[in-house]
């Protein structure tokens, strides 16, 4: 049974953030952000905006894409590091709203990773259980919420926006190929937001000392992106039997330019087989691979029978990997 990507989207909000923009509220230059990350504008969300907001409408999209109505989708899987409420799941609203009123609806947790993850649990389940013919997976995020605008070391790369896939079956030969997905516990204090949890429940000394807003360390990060991500993305090639030259295009998480110029370079990829967004819409985190994705189809950059590469990095530390055959 093979299983494929029948349509994309996405969806950005309108308000544009610009690097002067930040400038005038945390210490940071437009110089300094372009030059170290290659931001220069990401999109925030409005003040009333969910994360499951713009999911929703990334989702329709991708639907429509696929030209199917959302009665025909069988499942859900939801990626988001900044959930509507810690529970339930922010994919129980997203399918609520969408009127897919049947099926599994769930989220995954891996940060930036989340998509991939995604995309490979819901093929999972589709190859597992004959029940399931269409799945939607979406990567949607509003970072704006959950940033310390007093921390210049992360408030300045992360945007909103949501992305997402309709897959389903495909003729054999197309459609995922493999993956490869890879956690390091040991590195779970690199990012993430610390309270509000069992380990550390919310208290007026947690909110006092900001344990509630998103926290990374940078350098560990930068540490552990280019050496895990090249090595998951040749170990999820290799088991299918092709190598980083067979790659047409690689969609890897969109973090910053120099990271993402870091791993073409470990892969020895041509960066024009690497497109990126993140000059324009910023660390989207979950949802950063579904834009590019959608982007890059809608560019015309994709064709039957293209070997294409999801990729991402994500906080806890995970990395993981999605190889398909375009159809």
């Amino acid at each position: 049974m093979a299983i494929g990507i029948l349509g994309t989207g996405s969806y950005l909000p309108e308000q544009v953030v610009t690097n002067d923009d930040l400038a005038r509220v945390v210490d940071t230059s437009d110089e300094w952000i372009v030059s170290h990350t290659g931001i220069r504008q990401r999109r925030r969300a409005g003040a009333d905006t969910r994360s499951s907001d713009l999911g929703i409408l990334a989702s329709r999209r991708a639907v429509s894409a696929a030209g199917l109505s959302t009665e025909q989708i069988d499942g859900l899987v939801v990626a988001s590091s900044s959930p509507d409420q810690v529970q339930p799941a922010t994919a129980c609203r997203v399918q609520a709203e969408l009127g897919l009123m049947t099926g599994p609806a769930f989220d995954v947790s891996a940060v930036c990773a989340g998509f991939v993850y995604g995309v490979a649990v819901a093929q999972g389940l589709m190859c597992a259980s004959g029940q399931y013919r269409r799945m939607l997976v979406t990567g949607c995020e509003v970072y704006s919420k959950i940033l310390d605008y007093q921390d210049r070391t992360s408030c300045v790369f992360f945007g909103d926006g949501a992305g997402a896939v309709v897959l389903g079956h495909v003729p054999d030969g197309y459609g995922i190929l493999g993956s490869h997905l890879t956690t390091d516990g040991t590195q779970r204090d690199v990012v993430g937001i610390p309270a509000g949890g069992t380990a550390e429940p919310t208290s007026a000394d947690t909110l006092a000392a900001r344990r509630h807003h998103f926290r990374m360390d940078g350098p560990r990060v930068w540490d552990f992106a280019t050496t895990a991500l090249p090595v998951s993305i040749k170990q999820a090639l290799a088991a299918t039997g092709l190598g980083v030259a067979d790659v047409d295009l690689l969609i890897t998480h969109q973090a910053n330019l120099r990271l993402i110029d870091a791993v073409a370079h470990g892969l020895g990829m041509p960066r024009e087989k690497v497109p990126t967004t993140v000059e324009r819409y910023g660390n989207t985190a979950a949802a950063s691979v579904p834009i590019t994705l959608d982007e890059a189809v809608a560019a015309g950059r994709l064709r039957r029978g293209d070997i294409v590469v999801l990729a991402a990095v994500g906080g806890g530390m995970t990395a993981g990997t999605v190889v398909l055959r375009w159809y």
